[in-house]
C-alpha cells in the first residue's frame, strides 16, 4: 500500500463518511461533510415540525459485502500479533462493519499496526479504531453488566424474578487453553437472551424516566461519539452458541438509536426491532443459522438502498431522517487483551470494568446498591481465581443456585438463611478472612477495612437471596451499619455446621454456644442477627429511636445492629433468643413466634431469675417477642430502665408535669391502618383525575404501580385471615333447633 492509499485510510476519522458504492459502475462515492452544504443546512426540510430541528443530513450508506468478500478482513484481524480472537470472533468483528477493508487495514499487523492501546490493571486490551458499524448486524445493548444488579433475584429468592441473572465470564480457547478478548455467558436458549436484551434496553430507558436525552439527539445529527463494544459468546443449554458484539460504554446511545429508529418514544418496539433484527427467531432453541445471518444482512441491504434513494429526493422525510441516522454508528471494538508481561490476559471481565471506569463518568451503576452488588462479584470473582474460596462456595456466592444445591454442595441445611450466612461466613471468618478484606479494600479504594464499609459493601450480596422480600431495603439499612460484625464474628475462625434438618442445625448450634464454644457463639450471631434485621427485630441502622413506651419503630435505648447483637451474645439470654428468631424464621409460620429470656440474675416480684431462663407475664407464659423495643429492652434491662427514666424525666418536664395517658396498643394500630388507607384511597383518587388529562403516567412506572398492588392484596390477605368474621355469616342447623 503505499502513500497516497495510506493516507487515504488516515483520512481525520469523521470527517469522511465511509463509502457508497454503485453496484452497476462498481465505482466508489465519498461524500464529505462539507459536500453537504448545500442541502438542507441546519433547518432541513421537516414535513414534520415535531420533530428536533436537523443538525446533519443522514449520508448514504454502502450496503453490506457478502460474506465470502470478508476472509481478507477476517484474516488480517487474526493475524495481528497483539489480537486475542478465534474464527467466530472475528466473523463478528468484521461482519457489522461498514468497510471491511478500511477496518481491514486498520488492523493489518504490518507494515504498521494501527491498534489503540488501553491500559488497564494488570494488563492492556487493544480496540480498532473508530469505524462505522451497522446497526442491524450482531450489536446488543450491554445486558451483562447491569447497572441495576442489586434488582435483581438470585436463584436462592422463593419468588423467581422475571429478570435473567447472566453470569459472563472470560473465554479459554480449548485448543490452547490461553484466555481470549471474549465474554461467554450462558443461557438457557434464544428466549432467555432476548428477555435478557430486553431487561437492559427497558432499564436503560426507565432510569431517566423514559426520557433519553440521547433519542432527540440521535434524530438531530445521528452518534458522533464512537461507542466501545466487546465480542460476547452466548452459550445455550444444548451446547449451540452465538456470538455477537456487546455494548460496553454507549449502551444508552445504543438504545437510542433503536428508539430513534422505531418512533422515538416506544421502548417495547424498539425491543422488538433490535431482538428480532440482531437475534431471529426466538421459535429455535439452538443458534442462529447461515439462512437467518443472510437474511439479517439481505434486510439492511434493502433498508441501505432505500435510504439512499430517499436521500436523493429534495425533501427529507421523517422515514429517511430516522433510518439515515440509525443505519450505522461509530465504534470501537475491543479485539485483544494482554497482561503486563506478554501473556493473554486472564481476567477480561476485570479489564472491562477498569476500562470503563476510564472512558466515561457515568459507568458506574445508578444506586448505591448495584455499585456494592457488581463491586462484590469481582472480589468473589478475584477470590475464586486466586483459590480464596472454593468453586462450590463461589457458586454459592454467585447465586446461581438455589437451596437444595447449596445443601448439596456445600452441606448446610437448604435455607435462603444459611445462604447469608455462607457470604458472610467467606468475607469474615474464612481461613482466608485477611486476604478477603484485601480484595475488598483494593476493589472499593478503602485505606483500611473497618466492619461497618465491609458490611455497607456486602449488604445487597448477603441478603441477595431476600430481594423479594417485602421491605427488604430496611434490613439492607440495618446490615450495611455494622450489620453482624461483632468481634467474635469478624476476623476469627468460626465455621457453619452442616445437616440436613435446619431446626436441628440450629438446635446443635445453641447447645454448643450455651457450653462456651466460640465457633458455636459466632455461628448463632450470624444466624440470628440476620434472622432478627430479616423479620424487623432489628430495624434501626444508625441506632434505633429513643422512647419511651413500648413500640414498633423505638427502643429503649439506642443501639445499632452489632452493638446490640455484642450484648445479645454475652449472655445465655441473648444466645436463647437469636436461637428463638432464627427457628421462627426458618419455620415461617404464625404459630411459631420468637420468645423472651432473661438475660441476667436478678429479682422479678420477688422470685429469683436467672440467665437463661424464659421471661414470664403475671400468667406465668412465656412472653413474645413483638417489637424490637422487647429486644433491646431485654439484652440490658438495667440500662433500658435507666433510660426510660431519664427520657420521661425530660418529657414531663417539657410538658409542664403533664402528660396524657399512653394510647393503647390495638387502638393506636387500628388508628394507623385506618389513616394509611384513607390516606392512600384519597391519593389513588387524585392520581386518577389527573390522568384523564396527562396520562397514567402520573402512577409512575409499572413496576411501582405493580409493587403497590401486591402490598394492597397482602394487606386485604391480612384482614380476611386473622380480623373478624362477620356473624351473619352463621347459619343456625335447624335440625339442631328442632330437636331442642
Amino acid at each position: 500500500m503505499d502513500g497516497a492509499q495510506w493516507r487515504q485510510w488516515l483520512t481525520p476519522f469523521p470527517r469522511v463518511f465511509p463509502a457508497a458504492r454503485d453496484a452497476q459502475e462498481g465505482k466508489i462515492v465519498t461524500s464529505s461533510f462539507d459536500d453537504l452544504d448545500g442541502l438542507d443546512g441546519l433547518d432541513g426540510q421537516e414535513p414534520d415540525e415535531g420533530l428536533p430541528p436537523l443538525l446533519r443530513r443522514p449520508e448514504p450508506v454502502a450496503d453490506p459485502l457478502p460474506v465470502a468478500k470478508l476472509r481478507n478482513a477476517r484474516k488480517e484481524l487474526l493475524a495481528n500479533p497483539e489480537v486475542s480472537l478465534d474464527a467466530a470472533a472475528a466473523n463478528a468483528v468484521t461482519s457489522g462493519a461498514v468497510d471491511p477493508e478500511r477496518l481491514q487495514a486498520l488492523v493489518a499487523g504490518k507494515p504498521i499496526n494501527l491498534l489503540t492501546a488501553k491500559p488497564v490493571v494488570g494488563g492492556m486490551l487493544y480496540a480498532t479504531p473508530p469505524h462505522y458499524r451497522y446497526l442491524d448486524l450482531d450489536v446488543l445493548p450491554d445486558f451483562i453488566n447491569q447497572r441495576w444488579a442489586d434488582q435483581l433475584h438470585t436463584a436462592m429468592d422463593v419468588a423467581p424474578s422475571s429478570s435473567v441473572v447472566p453470569v459472563y465470564e472470560t473465554v479459554v480457547d480449548p485448543k490452547t487453553g490461553e484466555p481470549l478478548a471474549v465474554f461467554r455467558v450462558r443461557m438457557p436458549d434464544r428466549k432467555a437472551l432476548v428477555e435478557a436484551v430486553g431487561e437492559s434496553m427497558r432499564k436503560t430507558y426507565n432510569a431517566q424516566n423514559g426520557d433519553n436525552i440521547y433519542t432527540s439527539s440521535v434524530l438531530q445529527q445521528g452518534v458522533k461519539e464512537p461507542l466501545t463494544l466487546f465480542v460476547m459468546r452466548v452459550v445455550y443449554d444444548d451446547d449451540t452458541e452465538d456470538t455477537f458484539l456487546v455494548a460496553g460504554d454507549g449502551n444508552s446511545r445504543l438504545v437510542s438509536m433503536w428508539l430513534a429508529r422505531t418512533g422515538g418514544d416506544d421502548i417495547e418496539a424498539a425491543i422488538s426491532a433490535c431482538t428480532a433484527s440482531v437475534i431471529g427467531s426466538t421459535e429455535r432453541s439452538d443458534g442462529r443459522s447461515r439462512a437467518e445471518q443472510a437474511a439479517a444482512r439481505l434486510r439492511v441491504s434493502e433498508l441501505t438502498a432505500r435510504t439512499r434513494k430517499n436521500l436523493a429526493v429534495p425533501t427529507l422525510t421523517e422515514a429517511t431522517r430516522r433510518e439515515g441516522h440509525t443505519l450505522a454508528f461509530p465504534a470501537t471494538v475491543v479485539v485483544g487483551a494482554q497482561a503486563d508481561g506478554g501473556a493473554p490476559l486472564a481476567d477480561l471481565v476485570a479489564a472491562r470494568d477498569d476500562l470503563l471506569a476510564t472512558l466515561h463518568v457515568r459507568v458506574t451503576a445508578w444506586t448505591l446498591g448495584a455499585q456494592n452488588t457488581q463491586g462484590m462479584q469481582r472480589v468473589y470473582r478475584h477470590a475464586h481465581r486466586e483459590g480464596l474460596i472454593a468453586p462450590n462456595v463461589h457458586r454459592v456466592l454467585s447465586g446461581t443456585v438455589g437451596t437444595q444445591a447449596m445443601h448439596e454442595l456445600l452441606g448446610v441445611p437448604p435455607h435462603r438463611l444459611w445462604s447469608a450466612a455462607v457470604h458472610q461466613h467467606a468475607v469474615l471468618a474464612g481461613p482466608h478472612a485477611d486476604a478477603m478484606n484485601l480484595l475488598i479494600k483494593q476493589e472499593f479504594g478503602m485505606r483500611k477495612a473497618y466492619r461497618q464499609p465491609i458490611s455497607g459493601r456486602l449488604a445487597p450480596m448477603a441478603l441477595s437471596a431476600y430481594r423479594s422480600k417485602e421491605g427488604i431495603e430496611q434490613p439492607l439499612r440495618a446490615f450495611g451499619n455494622g450489620g453482624t460484625i461483632t468481634d467474635r464474628v469478624w476476623k476469627q475462625p468460626w465455621e457453619l455446621t452442616k445437616g440436613d434438618d435446619a431446626f436441628g442445625v440450629l438446635d446443635d448450634v445453641l447447645e454448643r454456644a450455651l457450653d462456651g464454644k466460640e465457633s458455636a457463639v459466632a455461628e448463632l450471631t450470624v444466624l440470628g442477627g440476620t434472622a432478627a434485621m430479616l423479620d424487623g427485630y432489628i430495624t434501626r441502622d444508625r441506632g434505633s429511636k429513643e422512647g419511651t413506651d413500648r413500640d414498633s419503630r423505638t427502643a429503649p435505648f439506642r443501639a445499632t445492629p452489632v452493638k446490640l447483637l455484642e450484648l445479645l451474645s454475652k449472655t445465655s439470654g441473648g444466645l436463647k433468643m437469636l436461637h428463638s428468631i432464627a427457628v421462627a424464621h426458618v419455620a415461617a409460620d404464625p404459630a411459631v413466634l420468637p420468645k423472651l429470656f432473661n438475660t441476667q440474675d436478678c429479682k422479678v416480684d420477688d422470685v429469683v431469675v436467672l440467665d437463661g431462663e424464659p421471661m414470664l407475664d403475671k400468667s406465668g407464659v412465656q412472653e413474645i417477642l413483638d417489637y424490637e423495643w422487647d429486644l433491646v429492652y431485654a439484652a440490658d434491662p438495667a440500662k433500658a430502665l435507666a433510660t426510660i427514666a431519664t427520657n420521661r424525666a425530660k418529657a414531663k418536664a417539657n410538658t409542664d408535669g403533664t402528660s396524657e395517658a399512653p394510647e393503647a396498643e390495638d387502638a393506636r394500630q387500628r388508628r394507623l391502618l385506618v389513616q394509611g388507607i384513607t390516606g392512600a384511597t384519597k391519593a389513588g383518587r387524585a392520581l386518577a383525575r389527573m390522568s384523564q388529562k396527562r396520562g397514567n403516567q402520573v402512577f409512575g412506572t409499572f413496576e411501582a404501580v405493580k409493587a403497590l398492588r401486591v402490598q394492597l392484596g397482602n394487606l386485604e390477605e391480612i384482614l380476611m385471615q386473622f380480623g373478624p368474621v362477620d356473624p351473619s355469616l352463621f347459619v343456625t342447623d335447624k335440625d339442631e333447633e328442632d330437636s331442642e
